[in-house]
């Protein structure tokens, strides 16, 4: 199957979501047990499958194409010829990390059987097909013993064109590598790339529950970080300059202020006031994307939010502990290794 194949629609099976009839696959070398039901048919015959159990699907890990037949799968490993994603490398990192950009229209085959693979992991995944509006990031580590081959970790996707400004609708990272940092990596390059657009973005809502914690957890981290900067350098800023040198939005930069306790609605002395008609001010002179960020209600019901910077100086401290034991465990996205000089 070439790149631009595609699958129609009356190759799509009719299977309840709560069924699930693919009990583990075998990617690359990996066997990984199911999660989920995915709408998978055989590849080859295009013949339902909805009254079978698969025990074991066979998965090509560089081009993805799927097979009931280890036989089959074995032969086709043998001639395929692709051993890292279509698309545009992003990323590459000397640690062997890389990333891809894959345009779902140009390469619609691929990132459909990565949506089908996606959705063996996330059960409230729901578009397999309709891949044509998303950018697809693949992330990929190289094989240490073979030379130019690599091995899928995961990925996320984005809409093209968000009328909400969403920087990232779906994430999936395999669940051997899971709990390795590797979510944590996907959720800093989707606020890298919508820097660069100078803009500011949201993961598409609601969260799930694993979503929900992971994102609380880079929101933190990120912004107490960026606090301490501003202190050390004795710089006052607005809550919209914080969400713009972060790429975090409005909404999601002040929930986060107020979840860690540093910030909340009042007056009190020897605090850092921010009001919002300085947010409003700076957001006049920002990008039109901060005007149309559906913040406008958080703002105007907050007649002050507060920064108690006692609370911001033991938070930091703590922040400082949990990012020595990240980086010493954790796989960190490094911005110095993004490639893109001629982005679109």
């Amino acid at each position: 199957m070439a790149d631009d194949d595609s699958m129609s629609d009356d190759e799509q099976l009719d299977i309840p979501d709560n069924t699930k009839h693919i009990t583990s696959i075998r990617l690359g070398q990996v066997d990984i047990d199911c999660w989920f039901h995915s709408p998978y048919i055989d590849a080859e015959d295009g013949s339902s499958e909805k009254d079978r159990t698969i025990e074991k699907l066979y998965i090509c890990e560089h081009c993805l194409r799927y097979f009931l037949n280890n036989r089959k799968y074995r032969q086709h490993m043998n001639e395929c010829n692709r051993r890292c994603p279509p698309g545009r490398k992003i990323y590459e990192h000397p640690d062997g990390l890389s990333v891809y950009e894959v345009d779902g229209s140009s390469s619609q085959l691929y990132c459909q059987c990565l949506c089908l693979l996606a959705k063996l992991f996330l059960e409230r995944k729901t578009i397999y097909f309709d891949v044509s509006p998303f950018l697809f990031y693949v992330l990929v580590e190289s094989d240490k013993r073979t030379k130019n081959m690599q091995h899928i970790i995961g990925y996320f996707s984005k809409e093209k064109f968000s009328d909400e400004f969403y920087n990232l609708a779906c994430l999936m990272v395999l669940p051997h590598r899971q709990r390795q940092g590797f979510g944590r990596f996907l959720i800093a390059l989707s606020y890298e790339l919508t820097k660069l657009e100078k803009k500011t973005g949201s993961p598409e809502k609601p969260l799930s529950a694993l979503g929900q914690m992971t994102y609380k957890s880079y929101w933190h981290s990120t912004i107490l970080s960026k606090l301490e900067e501003y202190r050390r350098l004795q710089i006052n800023i607005t809550i919209a300059q914080l969400s713009m040198d972060t790429g975090i939005c409005l909404e999601d930069v002040i929930q986060t202020l107020i979840d860690l306790g540093l910030a909340h609605s009042g007056k009190s002395t020897n605090e850092i006031t921010l009001k919002p008609h300085e947010i409003r001010n700076q957001r006049r002179r920002q990008q039109n994307q901060l005007d149309n960020n559906n913040n406008n209600n958080n703002l105007e019901s907050t007649s002050f939010l507060i920064i108690n910077e006692d609370v911001l100086r033991t938070a930091i401290t703590r922040l400082s502990t949990d990012n020595t034991l990240l980086k010493n465990n954790q796989n960190i996205f490094d911005p110095s290794s993004l490639r893109l000089i001629n982005r679109r």
